[in-house]
Formats: structure tokens, sequence, C-alpha cells
């Protein structure tokens, strides 16, 4: 059975775009939104295995839209987009519990392993953006040795 997805952007060329590179994929894109108020009502009523939200959307932007599907549809699995790596919305997305961020520059190949691995129950984040929180959390004060780092130093 393909793995269930809410697409919610408020770009309907984005939308169409990634309906039909994950409908390539294998996926079965089951709903889109173009806000953020349409995706919960969406997630609320079809429950779908992973949402794949946009974090800047209009009426209820995508970090706050995830926070109430969560509430509503705990077992649907989050991914944020975005073209940020700045790090209040990284933390936000954190979190907010998002099981990935993934940037929206890039690669296909990128938000497809964020969905199998979210849609399994693990987290994936986009190189740049596990770089990020890395460095977020290092100014925090967090080092190695506060991680019981392993071998490789993390």
């Amino acid at each position: 059975m393909p793995i269930r997805i809410l697409l919610a952007d408020d770009h309907q060329l984005v939308r169409q775009g990634l309906k039909l590179l994950l409908e390539r994929k294998g996926f079965k894109v089951t709903a889109e939104a173009e806000n953020g108020h349409e995706a919960v009502k969406l997630a609320k009523e079809l429950r779908p295995d992973v949402a794949l939200i946009d974090i800047a959307m209009p009426l209820l932007n995508g970090l706050d839209a995830q926070r109430e599907i969560q509430r509503l549809s705990p077992k649907t699995k989050t991914i944020l987009l975005t073209m940020h790596t700045e790090s209040h919305y990284l933390l936000e997305a954190v979190r907010a519990g998002a099981k990935g961020v993934v940037l929206k520059t890039h690669a296909s190949e990128d938000l497809v392993r964020a969905i199998r691995e979210a849609s399994r129950g693990g987290t994936y984040m986009s190189p740049e953006v596990s770089r990020a929180l890395v460095q977020i959390l290092r100014r925090m004060g967090f080092q190695n040795d506060s991680f019981g780092a392993g071998p490789d130093g993390l």
C-alpha cells in the first residue's frame, strides 16, 4: 500500500510539481492544501501517513499547522519544506515535532528519503539543516562530550 501524503504549499505550481514527482516515486497524494488552515482540516478528515508542509504559508504558517496536525492526527508524520536555514525556524521545527525538514533547494531524492524515513517513524533533516542544528546546539553550549560522543565525535 503506497504512503498517503497531504501536500500543503501556497503555490499551485509547486504543489503540482511535487505531486507529479511523488506519484512517479510510488507515493499517493491524497489531498492538497493552499494554506495552513486547509492543511489542518484535511489532515483531520483524511489522516494521511505524511503531511508535507511549507513553513511559509498564509492564514496559518506551516509550523503552527504542523502543531495542530500533530494534535488532531497524531499518527500523521510531518515534514516541513523550507528555503530558510535560520536558527529560529529550525529550532521551532524540532520543538514542534517535525519528523523532517527538507530544503526546497535540494534534489527530489532528499524529499523521497525524508518521506520514507518519516513513514518508518524516523527523522530526516537535509544535510544543511543537520549542520545548522549542530551549530545551534554548540552555540547553546552543547559540546561533543554532552552527547556522549562516539568515535566519530558526535
